[in-house]
């Protein structure tokens, strides 16, 4: 991100495998699955799938014609599968950094169809000296932040979207970027303990990490990455040009049925049932599921978020966490899967006002 930074990489390796899927959503029998099957990542014990973890106990995909089969596989492995069309792999559910520095290292045919989660990042300082970095109208105060001693791990978006808001906001900022007084830490802890013994002012780290050390460290919330770009995205879903073509009906369906989960989640009448769906499958505590999905740490999306895809690519450019540029990154990008999906629900459930809510989301992202 600055001089001090090391190039990311296309992310951690995984080893391949495909683990049944013990809900009734998939059930064998051919016929209920109209669409066929994909094959989508879904890694053990990760609670950023948690909408295909709904949609998949709830039954979400059988009830829409998809079979949908869990594959353990990420990072390097699986950005290869679906760029050589791999039978191994349908669909990536995790990552963007390691997909756009993919596609700008030439694979050429990652494409992107809808979401897995939007926001997520926290800025934050010693107890006591939050309010130092706030500002009411700019939400933090430039001249405080810029001349701290700030530091995060190797790749945190919270960094990257704060560098990219200071780029837009501050017009003295470029010319100051280069002398700022910046230090990568190995991971969240350490950034959090040495924020809060007063080695370095201001950290940069997820916002489950802020709210698991507030109080073991000492620290405390200076902002949300998400109050200085909303909707900045996290997770995208993935697959390639070929089985996007090819599969476009499963993927159809595959989002109406997130969508579903979707709405399901943020139904708070279903808050306990879903905690309780999510931590017996990804074998976590419930309280830690709860925070995780209800604490406000992160924002569950299906949407693509097209603009949020070029802005997060533009800021993790300006970050200098993509070394080279992709100039055409709507071309990767592809929403006819997802709109069919939403405008189907929307239209054919017309008083339901979160399908008209997400509608309205699809259009003002993506238009």
């Amino acid at each position: 991100m600055k001089k001090v930074v090391k190039v990311l990489g296309l992310g951690a390796l995984f080893g391949l495998g495909v683990f049944a899927v013990t809900s009734c959503s998939n059930n064998s029998n051919g016929d209920e699955y109209k669409y066929g099957e994909l094959k989508i990542s879904i890694p053990t014990g990760v609670i950023r799938t948690s909408g295909d973890i709904v949609a998949l106990e709830k039954g979400f995909f059988k009830e829409e014609g998809v079979k949908v089969t869990g594959v353990n596989i990420q990072g390097t492995n699986a950005l290869t599968a679906l760029n050589t069309n791999s039978a191994d792999l349908d669909l990536l559910t995790l990552g963007f950094v390691p997909d756009v520095q993919a596609i700008s290292n030439g694979y050429s045919n990652i494409r992107f169809i809808g979401g897995t989660a939007v926001e997520g990042g926290a800025l934050i300082a010693k107890k006591g000296n939050a309010d130092k970095y706030k500002d009411a109208t700019t939400k933090i105060n430039f001249n405080e932040i810029e001349s701290a001693k700030l530091t995060f791990a190797v790749g945190e978006a919270a960094w990257v979207v704060t560098n990219q808001y200071l780029t837009e906001n501050d017009s003295t900022y470029t010319s100051k970027k280069d002398s700022l007084n910046i230090t990568n830490l190995a991971d969240a802890q350490t950034v959090a303990q040495q924020v809060g013994n007063g080695t370095f002012d201001v950290g940069f780290l997820p916002l489950e990490y802020a709210n698991l050390y507030k109080d073991s460290y000492g620290v405390e919330l200076i902002a949300a990455a998400g109050d200085l770009i909303p909707e900045y995205v996290c997770c995208r879903q993935a697959t390639s040009k070929e089985k996007y073509e090819a599969k476009y009906d499963a993927f159809v369906a595959y989002e109406k049925a997130r969508i579903r989960a979707w709405e399901f989640i943020e139904n708070e009448a279903n808050t306990d049932e879903v905690v309780n769906i999510v931590a017996n499958y990804i074998h976590k505590e419930k309280d830690y599921v709860r925070n995780y999905l209800y604490g406000g740490i992160t924002k569950w999306s299906v949407d693509p978020n097209k603009k949020g895809i070029t802005t997060y690519k533009n800021a993790l450019y300006n970050a200098g966490v993509l070394k080279q540029d992709i100039t055409n990154i709507e071309s990767y990008v592809e929403l006819g899967a997802y709109e069919t999906a939403i405008k189907y629900l929307a239209d054919n459930n017309k008083s339901n006002t979160f399908y008209q809510s997400k509608l309205q989301l699809f259009n003002e992202y993506n238009k």
